[in-house]
C-alpha cells in the first residue's frame, strides 16, 4: 500500500505531526504493542510494514478533537453528560473532517483512517462508541490503538488528573476502568508492558 500521497495531505493540512516529541512515543508504543500482540498470535500476524502504517496511521485518532470546543477540552474537572456526549463526537466529527478534503479521500489508506478515527473508542463488550461495536467486529489494530490511547492518556498528565505511575496505570486497564478491552491482549499487556514501557517511555523526565 503506497500510503505517502495521504501522508503528504495530512501533514499539508497539519493533521499529521508525527514528529512532535509524543507523537513519536505514541507512535512506538503502538507499534511495540502492535509487534508484541502478532508474535504472541493474539492478533492476526502483521508484517513490519504492516506494524509501521498501523502505528502512524494511530497518530490520527484524536483529529476530531480540533472540532471540540476548547473549553470542554480543557476543563479542569469532570465533564457534565451533555459535555461528554460533546467530546465523545469527536470519534465521527473525525471521519467527517477527513472526509471534506477531496485528495485524502481518493487515497488508498482512507479506509484505514477512519476506522481508527470512529473505532478507537470502541470496547470488546459493546459498551464503547459511537457504534457499540463489541468483539472482533473491531479491527484488530485499531483495538490495539484504543488500548495504547487508553494507557497513554493515565500515564500523562491531563488538566482533570494527574500522571498515573505505570504500575497504576496497568492495573487500571486490567481491572476495566478505561472499558473493557480483548481478554487476550489484556494478558498479553500485562505480561510485556513493563518492558515496553521501559523501552518507550526510558528518555521521560
Amino acid at each position: 500500500m503506497n500510503i505517502e500521497p495521504a501522508f503528504t495531505v495530512l501533514r499539508r493540512e497539519q493533521l499529521l505531526m508525527d514528529h512532535a516529541p509524543h507523537s513519536v512515543q505514541f507512535e512506538n508504543l503502538t507499534g511495540q504493542l502492535l509487534r508484541t500482540f502478532s508474535a504472541a498470535a493474539v492478533i492476526p500476524p502483521l508484517t513490519m510494514a504492516e506494524i509501521r502504517l498501523y502505528a502512524t496511521l494511530a497518530l490520527l485518532h484524536d483529529v476530531g478533537k480540533r472540532a471540540i470546543p476548547q473549553e470542554i477540552l480543557n476543563k479542569p474537572g469532570y465533564l457534565t453528560p451533555e459535555e461528554f456526549e460533546v467530546m465523545k463526537s469527536h470519534t465521527t466529527q473525525g471521519c467527517e473532517l477527513l472526509e471534506n478534503i477531496p485528495e485524502l479521500r481518493e487515497c488508498e489508506a482512507f479506509p484505514l483512517i477512519c476506522d481508527v478515527c470512529r473505532h478507537h473508542h470502541e470496547r470488546w463488550d459493546g459498551s464503547g462508541y459511537p457504534d457499540r461495536l463489541a468483539g472482533d467486529s473491531i479491527t484488530p489494530w485499531v483495538q490495539v490503538v484504543g488500548l495504547a490511547d487508553a494507557f497513554d492518556a493515565l500515564i500523562h498528565p491531563r488538566v482533570y488528573k494527574p500522571a498515573y505511575p505505570q504500575d497504576q496505570a496497568s492495573d487500571m486497564i486490567a481491572s476495566g476502568a478505561c472499558g473493557i478491552f480483548n481478554p487476550l491482549l489484556l494478558a498479553c499487556f500485562a505480561q510485556h508492558i513493563g518492558e515496553i514501557y521501559a523501552v518507550v517511555y526510558s528518555s521521560d523526565g
